[in-house]
């Protein structure tokens, strides 16, 4: 892959994951990853609960894929932009902006918004909505004609991935379906190395 390289990624994601952590545990005074514990789900429910949506998540974005013309585009451009990726480096894509978005949208500021921002009944869900809205409006996009569709999914997802966090009260859940939504996206959408008659014959 010659247009992101995985430390580059890595780096950047670390930084914003140490924003999420100065900025909300030193400063605000938030857990980032533990927000409440209000309904007492377990590890193994919120991992589950993660997989479940990132699983449906990745087969609606197949069935879009294959249904609409937006869609597609969309896929061919990710295409050109990221080139062809190996599983590794998916991998290494999808887990570290999934954990760093997470815990920066949803354990930072969704819990800040929360918290020390809106008041009253409504403020877990306003916090919710303003925190998704932020999100999708940060994935614009080299090109705003060809990749709204992507900013208009992400505050969708934000939501999503927002409402299981306000649920569980922690990050975990959030993160396993960003995980998964972006990795099995990463490879359906990576263009694969076409290997020529010659190469094979090579080889053999």
């Amino acid at each position: 892959m010659d247009r992101l390289s995985a430390p580059f990624v890595f780096v950047f994601y670390l930084i914003i994951v140490g924003l999420a952590f100065v900025l909300g545990n030193s400063l605000a005074g938030l857990d980032v990853l533990i927000w409440h514990d209000d309904n007492d789900t377990s590890v193994a429910f919120d991992a589950l609960l993660g997989v479940g949506v990132g699983v449906v998540v990745v087969a609606l974005s197949q069935v879009l894929d294959r249904t609409t013309r937006w869609a597609r585009v969309l896929t061919d451009e990710f295409s050109k932009l990221l080139g062809s990726l190996s599983v590794t480096q998916a991998f290494i894509f999808a887990a570290a902006s999934g954990i760093a978005e997470e815990i920066f949208f949803r354990g930072f500021l969704q819990q800040l918004l929360s918290v020390h921002v809106f008041s009253g009944a409504s403020a877990p869900f306003l916090g919710l909505i303003v925190a998704s809205l932020i999100f999708g409006g940060l994935h614009l996009g080299p090109d705003f004609k060809r990749f709204w569709p992507w900013m208009a999914m992400a505050i969708v997802l934000g939501g999503v991935f927002g409402w299981m966090y306000l649920y569980t009260g922690n990050v975990l859940a959030p993160i396993v379906a960003h995980f998964t939504t972006n990795f099995f996206n990463l490879l359906f959408m990576s263009p694969q190395p076409v290997t020529s008659a010659v190469e094979l014959a090579d080889e053999e």
